[in-house]
């Protein structure tokens, strides 16, 4: 037992083990979409994939609904928008980062009236909304959706939990914008591997797929999507490149075009805005529709539908059941009067495509492919302006368009991965923004080092139309001596109509403020004897996912003495009287951030950190020096006082602390993304014990219903007494009551599982009941029969003598004592079971049914085996087996045959006398 326990116990480690290296290999995507999400999910042995969520469906709204302390999300949540519309939050994505005097908030707010701002958060730079009496930045909401999809996709794929993910983001999001995107995931719990434009994944989807169609010349691909809330247009070009062993394929994204504010959401508010009008104008109602929340939504969702069917149809018909003050609505509306509706927009369609070709530099004719995406280019006009755009080209039907994106992404989650090795496919991207870094240079007299005055000084980081991600940017400052702050703001962007820079609003006015600090606490530490200051680097690139990242911050000194000057003496060139003060240079050596973690690991005693503590004692290397040399301590006063004297031979680079600001974004920080963690564990413990209580709920309700279906049926009635009956249906009949008027939101747990116990433990004995009567004739039977085949072996040797007999006589009267015993013992419970009724119980309980039989049956086998060892050895005998063994079963059957010989006997005498009987009524009447 111990042993099957260890095994068990084993298999489960095993199989919990599995389970939990598969979650960390497991990578995931999210097409964070204005409307829905798509997610996509790769791990070992399953390839790539669109995961269902509960409802089995391969999209999930992109919604959240807050009421009572209780989170829905998904279609749980759409499904309650008609009665909650101010508590379904919904098209969130175009408000990260921004505060409520942004433009896209005024959008926001125009479109959707009834939801409750806080208009006095505790970060006056975000969007918060008022749910519950709690307020919720735009960021905290959607890292619940977020966290949401990702408890999802594990139950999906099956693993404990999913850390790395991929998520689609805009083209013309900004560094800040897809940051906060990046803090979101965080406090959803993810490692965010990339954020990645969704037209550049759409486009890597098509290109991975069609791998071998790729060649040294150059294929140009343009996608035209339109989605809920924007509008975009990518143009990439596909080819193979020389790389460091083989020729690979490349993608490189040439240019891009796109409308913020122009998509379905555009397109269904104006239908809406009609049907609202044709209601009113046909049915003349009191007040006016967009008084009412709930019936605003019901004209919002029919229009949604409305325009998928007018894409389809000429006419159709809007019906809205109770649409308002309890009027059903049926209004007419045709293509012509849908089109008419967006006659304004038809110049805007086109205007992405343009922008694209512009920003790309060549004409319509050398794009080889041109493809639609998103839902809202299944309207008729949008394709009739499109194909008016691009002219003769074919738009082509080749992309699987809903999923693309997610497919896309999901190819660079491999990539990315730590789990999965995937044939490269390079992905070059397009900088819109250019960034530049603006500090103030003290200008110093040369002979006297005195400053005379400072100047503002502004370099170009990051040009617009290059390409990201980069190699590290690194720019020297020799005339800071104490902490300082540089600027890092956006140049000038001529690749953007001046509607779109308006767009974007206040965030174009600067992007970080980096303060170094550290700097005035080694310079303290330092004396210009020992070392010469040579100036402070920072390091910058865009990563990948286009942030721009401040790498690092380092303070340059060049000992006068020593060995680590010539290797100072090296690192003096950034600083080299040629380069201008803040001239970016590239880093060509390191490339990546993990090149440079290395170099740091190489280099250990060479940089220190920048902390308040002392500068760190001497180098181990100069005791080791010295004994080397044949020295000691020891050796004379002279040598000790030399020691103990020798100055301190200080790290040539110190690592200085940096803190990056976004003064005209939110962009939540490690301690808002650990409180809003705290907060989601805190939210998912209140829903479990509320889903606990729901369920408690449900069962009770349910089983009571059950428990009124036993009262009508016969099979379960016949097995209850009239007590417990009664007490059933006043139980039954009290807690159905209860459950419809006394219950509340409030009712704890603990009183729907007592009352479910309370029914439970009246049906329980009534099934047993029904069990034992089932269960008793069958074990009595088989008792009977292997009591009645034992018997048989006390009569061997009755009718011989008794040298002869296999037994002896004194032994047969022992185990026929015990048979005897044991017959009383089943001739009781026969008698019992004979002659009670069903709703009585048996004289033992249910344990015994087993326990007692098993035992009997037991001791029955046991009391056999000791008297078959009690046999005479004979061996002259052919029909008894070696060593003077018996078969039982032999035996067993012999008696068998007599008994049924015994039968027949006595039914043959019962049709004689039947027979004489017969034949004397016969003699009688003749």
């Amino acid at each position: 037992m111990r042993l099957l326990g260890t095994i068990m116990l084993t298999a489960f480690f095993i199989c919990s083990l599995f389970s939990t290296i598969n979650g960390q290999l497991a990578a995931m995507t999210i097409d964070l979409g204005t409307q829905f999400l798509k997610i996509g999910i790769v791990k070992p042995g399953i390839p790539m994939d669109i995961a269902l969520n509960t409802e089995s469906r391969r999209k999930t709204p992109n919604v959240v609904m807050i009421q009572d302390g209780h989170r829905t999300f998904a279609d749980a949540a759409i499904g309650m928008q008609v009665r909650y519309p101010h508590l379904v939050h919904g098209q969130l994505n175009d408000l990260v980062a921004k505060s409520s005097e942004h433009p896209s908030f005024e959008l926001f707010k125009k479109r959707n009236t009834f939801f409750e701002i806080d208009d006095s958060p505790r970060n006056a730079s975000s969007v918060n909304f008022k749910l519950g009496g709690e307020s919720y930045s735009v960021e905290a909401l959607t890292a619940m959706i977020l966290a949401n999809a990702k408890k999802f996709t594990e139950e999906y794929a099956q693993v404990v939990e999913i850390k790395d993910v991929v998520i689609t983001v805009p083209v013309y999001f900004t560094p800040a914008e897809r940051l906060a995107v990046e803090r979101a995931a965080q406090m959803a719990g993810f490692t965010v591997l990339q954020l990645i434009n969704d037209g550049t994944a759409a486009a890597l989807s098509h290109g991975i797929f069609r791998r071998k169609e790729i060649t040294e010349k150059p294929q140009r691909l343009m996608i035209y999507d339109m989605g809920a809330a924007k509008t975009t247009a990518t143009i990439v070009e596909f080819k193979l490149v020389k790389e460091k062993y083989e020729k690979e394929p490349k993608m490189t994204v040439l240019g891009v075009g796109y409308d913020r504010t122009l998509g379905g959401i555009e397109m269904t508010n104006r239908l809406r805005d009609h049907l609202v009008e044709l209601f009113e104008k046909t049915y003349k109602p009191k007040t006016k529709v967009n008084t009412n929340k709930r019936a605003l939504t019901k004209f919002n969702k029919e229009a949604e539908r409305l325009k998928q069917v007018l894409s389809a149809n000429a006419e159709h018909f809007a019906q809205i059941e109770s649409a308002h003050e309890d009027i059903d609505a049926k209004l007419k509306v045709t293509r012509e009067d849908f089109n008419r509706l967006i006659s304004d927009l038809e110049s805007r369609f086109g205007e992405p495509i343009e922008q694209a070709l512009r920003m790309a530099q060549i004409p319509i004719e050398d794009i080889d492919q041109f493809v639609l995406m998103g839902a809202g280019t299944r309207v008729p006009k949008v394709q009739e302006i499109v194909q008016k755009t691009i002219g003769t080209k074919e738009i082509g039907k080749f992309l699987n368009t809903d999923e693309a994106v997610a497919m896309g992404a999901l190819f660079q989650a491999a990539h990315l991965s730590k789990g999965f090795k995937v044939k490269p496919f390079n992905v070059e991207e397009k900088v819109l923004f250019p960034v530049e870094v603006h500090f103030v240079s003290k200008v110093k007299d040369e002979k006297t080092e005195e400053i005379l005055g400072e100047k503002n000084v502004v370099k170009t980081l990051f040009a617009a139309n290059s390409i990201y991600p980069t190699n590290p940017k690194t720019i020297s400052l020799t005339s800071y001596s104490d902490d300082f702050t540089i600027a890092l703001k956006y140049g000038k962007i001529e690749s953007l109509t001046k509607k779109q820079v308006q767009e974007i609003g206040s965030l174009l006015d600067n992007l970080i403020d980096v303060e170094i600090s550290g700097l005035t606490e080694a310079m303290k530490n330092r004396s210009s004897e020992e070392s010469e200051f040579k100036g402070v680097k920072v390091s910058f690139l865009i990563d990948a996912s286009g942030i721009v990242r401040v790498r690092r911050a380092e303070a340059l000194y060049e000992p006068k003495s020593g060995i680590v000057g010539s290797i100072a003496s090296t690192i003096s060139g950034l600083f080299s009287s040629k380069t201008e003060e803040g001239e970016p240079t590239t880093d060509e050596a390191t490339g990546t951030a993990a090149n440079d973690e290395k170099l740091e690991e190489r280099e250990p005693s060479k940089t220190q950190e920048a902390t308040p503590k002392p500068e760190p004692s001497v180098n181990a290397t100069s005791d080791e020096t010295t004994k080397a040399n044949g020295t000691d301590d020891s050796a004379t006063t002279g040598n000790r006082t030399e020691v103990k004297e020798k100055k301190k031979e200080l790290p040539s680079i110190v690592r200085l602390r940096i803190i990056n600001k976004y003064p005209s974004a939110y962009v939540p920080n490690r301690y808002d993304v650990e409180e809003e963690k705290r907060r989601m564990v805190a939210f998912a413990e209140k829903e479990r014990l509320a889903d606990e209580r729901a369920a408690a709920e449900n069962e009770l309700e349910s089983f009571s219903f059950e428990c009124s279906q036993y009262l009508e049926e016969s099979d379960f009635t016949d097995y209850t007494s009239d007590e417990e009956k009664l007490k059933l249906e006043e139980s039954v009949k009290r807690i159905r009551l209860w459950l419809e008027d006394d219950v509340t939101k409030d009712t704890p747990t603990k009183e729907f599982t007592d009352n479910l116990l309370e029914l439970k433990n009246i049906v329980r004995t009534v099934k047993k009941r029904q069990e034992h009567d089932k269960a008793v004739p069958e074990k009595m039977k088989s008792l009977q029969s292997l009591l009645e085949t034992t018997l048989s072996l006390t009569t061997l040797g009755n009718n011989v003598d008794e040298e002869k007999a296999l037994f002896k006589k004194e032994d047969r009267d022992a185990l026929r004592t015990k048979l005897d015993k044991l017959k009383v013992w089943v001739e009781d419970v026969q008698k019992h079971f004979d002659t009670k009724k069903k709703a009585d119980d048996f004289n033992f309980t249910g344990k015994d049914i087993d326990s007692k039989f098993y035992l009997q049956i037991k001791s029955l086998n046991r009391e056999v085996d000791r008297f078959m060892k009690k046999m005479k050895k004979i061996t002259t005998l052919d029909d008894l087996g070696k060593d003077g063994k018996i078969n039982i079963d032999d035996i067993a059957a012999e008696a068998e045959k007599k008994r049924s010989s015994k039968e027949k006997t006595k039914k043959s005498e019962k049709v004689e006398e039947s027979n004489a009987e017969t034949e004397a009524k016969q003699k009688t009447e003749l």
